[in-house]
């Protein structure tokens, strides 16, 4: 879970370098916490897992991109534009569960 007085190292600035926000005020930061709560719990439900959203790879990108969209006010488009990423990271999920509860057996 996003801890907003605990931030992964640089993730709030590579929010603001995808959005282009270049300035540094206590609104505009509020504002994009929010927003990268929100989006951590949207994306965790949409792709059905926890995801390090810090992490290179294709989840930083999706929820980087996910953040534009919610900056320009425009989620209800971003499922169908990313949708083939989605399903891509949804079944890298499974696989991996698949895998883990084989382990365990």
């Amino acid at each position: 879970m996003l801890d907003r007085n605990n931030l992964p190292e640089g993730l709030l600035d590579s929010v603001k370098r995808q959005l282009t926000i270049t300035w540094d005020d206590e609104d505009t930061n509020g504002k994009l916490l929010d927003m990268m709560e929100d989006a951590e719990q949207e994306l965790n439900h949409i792709l059905g897992a926890e995801m390090d959203y810090s992490a290179p790879g294709m989840a930083r990108r999706l929820y980087l991109n996910y953040m534009l969209y919610a900056w320009n006010e425009c989620l209800n488009e971003f499922e169908d534009a990313y949708r083939k990423d989605i399903l891509r990271i949804r079944h890298i999920n499974r696989v991996k569960g698949a895998r883990e509860r084989a382990e365990e057996e």
